[in-house]
């Protein structure tokens, strides 16, 4: 219920798409999260009652009991996207604007991961996240000048909302060990994979796989509750959005690497 609660009130204040995305892509941004959330909370319950249904002793089987895990959470903070050169195509020749802003913005996921039995240390863990971004009216240097004289332009400004979905190899290790957590209470870890991005902005959609990394530390309350801070960086290359104007220049196709620092807390249970 948290969870749903967390995604829905993101999903408000998040800048709304425009009309020029199509009705597809509007039920993709709306049943998407959704859809997670109730995927992701009916897989954590079938796992958990499998895991606490196999007897103690049944090695190898999905509930055994050993000194891996299963893991369900949450995770919400901010967002941030350095400057890059977005390149138009303007009257077929390729003009760059230097150092396109884009503003911070928030984020909140889940995500829900397994911890090998056999080697506790190394898991995998799916997620996925829902943020926003505003693109704020800015003037931006062109290079080369348009027609060899135009050597500014002005963008207008539009609002981004980034859906992601990734799969991670995650490692681990554990300190402070005691009688109730026996891998230890503090955990710091890394983890990289796989993600697909879906960035909608005011006029157009992008869907691009990217590059996923995470490093964080996680403290064990109880032997269940666990809390989490942790950094991510995502990467994609070579994204194009259509419809991409700027005041003073026909609309065309941009393209652009995105790149997106996030830092995160959040809660997870462990069964």
């Amino acid at each position: 219920m948290i969870l749903i609660v967390m995604i829905s009130w993101l999903a408000f204040v998040s800048p709304k798409p425009a009309a020029a995305m199509s009705s597809g892509d509007t039920l993709v941004v709306t049943a998407v999260p959704i859809g997670s959330v109730l995927v992701v909370g009916a897989a954590s319950y079938l796992l958990y009652k499998n895991r606490f249904t196999q007897p103690a002793d049944a090695k190898g089987s999905l509930g055994y009991k050993g000194p891996g895990e299963f893991f369900v959470g949450g995770f919400f903070g901010g967002s941030f996207v350095p400057g890059t050169d977005w390149t138009y195509q303007i009257a077929g020749q390729n003009i760059t604007a230097r150092n396109m802003a884009i503003d911070p913005g928030i984020t909140g996921g889940i995500k829900l991961g397994y911890f090998l039995d056999s080697c506790p240390y190394l898991g995998v863990e799916a997620e996925g996240s829902i943020g926003n971004q505003s693109q704020p009216s800015q003037a931006v240097s062109l290079n080369p000048p348009v027609a060899g004289r135009v050597a500014t332009g002005r963008w207008t400004g539009q609002s981004l909302l980034v859906w992601t979905m990734a799969l991670h190899l995650v490692g681990r290790y554990g300190f402070l060990p005691d009688q109730e957590v026996p891998f230890g209470r503090l955990q710091p870890y890394v983890g990289i994979g796989p993600g697909l991005v879906m960035l909608y902005a005011e006029a157009d959609s992008a869907k691009n796989f990217g590059l996923e990394v995470e490093a964080g530390l996680r403290y064990m309350f109880t032997k269940h509750l666990g809390g989490f801070v942790e950094y991510k960086f995502s990467k994609q290359w070579e994204v194009e959005l259509e419809s991409q104007q700027l005041s003073n220049m026909p609309a065309s196709t941009a393209t652009f690497d995105f790149a997106r620092h996030q830092v995160v807390a959040g809660l997870a249970y462990h069964f």
